[in-house]
């Protein structure tokens, strides 16, 4: 059920999995202005925050009013204008616009109530609460955003619907077009979808927002009943977001609410690797939070299957890290004669090409590819293609791979 909120009434009980989202939407936020801020000498540092099912500001946990999305945007605002300005010589101003949107009016006005309790202007330069759907107002927005920040466009959109089609993809493939530094946040309930697929008018109907074809539907239909069951449904889902949105990287944080069982996708979408690298790290701090399932070099799931079968659960603990990093340096030979043996492949490049499939960190990968430099089964060469030192310590996203004049597979060789 979704949350309802009245200005004459107390805000609704907050849920365990609502709990988790916000966590994660407060690290986010908080790894986001301190990745993008470590410069010591900038003056000045413009964001935009969306949100575009905003509620009503609060929640009841027990005895407590506790934070709602809009809040938490707020705190960690403020939060980090005291953070980030703590050792600097040369105070950080950080300029933040919010944008609150809510379709139901008894939601914005209880919202407006709850900001103005806590001392902000609304509707003013910083806080703008819209009563809207939010496909309505999203050009509007986008629009805003661009004025204010015509060179960077740097922008967080959170989309915490409930269900999976309130939000069209063609929208959120609109947002990264037009704002190539945005990130979108985007809640998905994806073991919904899986349970009531079917061919019929009203599925196909409430798929449309997805850009699903019937085709597409009785295919996910057949591997949710065929061996490759409910994990191969959603690999497939996944992989439809990713392309109709146009993200370079999704990075998805799976989530069970205890009431329903039914699992909901908290997924992170970016044409950017450096976000994806914040996500995936966020991953191994909430590690007792979210639960992700397959091995953790290049056959990570990112996902929850109702029941996985023979599919290992991976923790993000000191264990899979340890487990992760051996099975790294066995499968990425492997991988990377896939792509690098005709030519060598650049270490960004190479980010690229797994990001996706990978609990690993961008710092796990350069460590995998340094012992392989060091066992001399590949060669790290710089941006001239010169050989780098065999004692390196630290990797350029310049630097290029490449194999040894011997390619060390077993059954091949290799001529230059």
């Amino acid at each position: 059920m979704p949350f309802k909120w009245h200005p004459e009434e107390p805000p609704p009980i907050i849920e365990e999995h609502s709990k988790a989202k916000l966590l994660v939407l407060r690290k986010c936020l908080r790894a986001y202005f301190d990745r993008l801020n470590v410069n010591p000498n900038r003056e000045e540092f413009k964001l935009d925050l969306v949100d575009g099912f905003a509620g009503g500001g609060t929640f009841r946990d027990g005895d407590d009013i506790v934070s709602g999305s809009p809040l938490v945007m707020l705190e960690e605002v403020e939060t980090a204008r005291g953070r980030l300005n703590r050792k600097r010589n040369k105070p950080l101003r950080v300029d933040c616009k919010c944008y609150f949107v809510d379709v139901e009016q008894a939601h914005t006005d209880h919202l407006r109530r709850t900001l103005i309790e806590r001392d902000h202007v609304v509707d003013s330069t910083e806080i703008v609460v819209l009563n809207e759907a939010f496909e309505n107002v999203v050009d509007d927005i986008s629009t805003s955003i661009r004025h204010r920040q015509p060179r960077a466009g740097r922008a967080i959109f959170l989309l915490d619907q409930t269900g999976f089609s309130r939000v069209e993809l063609t929208l959120v493939a609109r947002i990264l077009s037009e704002l190539p530094a945005a990130e979108v946040i985007l809640t998905f309930a994806a073991d919904v979808l899986t349970n009531h697929l079917a061919e019929t008018p009203q599925i196909i109907k409430s798929v449309a927002p997805l850009q699903m074809t019937e085709a597409q539907i009785r295919d996910l239909i057949e591997q949710r009943d065929g061996s490759g069951g409910r994990a191969l449904v959603q690999r497939t889902l996944r992989g439809h977001v990713r392309l109709m949105t146009g993200a370079t990287f999704d990075t998805p944080f799976f989530i069970r609410p205890v009431q329903s069982r039914r699992a909901l996708w908290f997924l992170h979408l970016s044409r950017h690797p450096t976000a994806r690298d914040v996500m995936v790290r966020l991953h191994w701090e909430t590690h007792n939070t979210f639960e992700h399932y397959g091995p953790g070099d290049f056959g990570m799931l990112g996902w929850d299957a109702l029941r996985p079968n023979d599919i290992p659960l991976f923790n993000f603990e000191d264990l899979e890290a340890q487990q992760m990093q051996r099975q790294l340096l066995e499968s990425m030979p492997k991988r990377l004669f896939g792509l690098a043996s005709e030519e060598p492949i650049s270490v960004e490049a190479l980010r690229y090409a797994v990001a996706n499939e990978t609990a690993a960190r961008f710092s796990d990968l350069d460590k995998t590819l340094l012992t392989l430099a060091g066992e001399r089964k590949i060669e790290i060469l710089n941006v001239d293609g010169k050989r780098r030192s065999r004692g390196l310590t630290r990797l350029r996203a310049t630097d290029r791979i490449a194999f040894p004049d011997t390619l060390f597979l077993p059954g091949f060789s290799r001529l230059r």
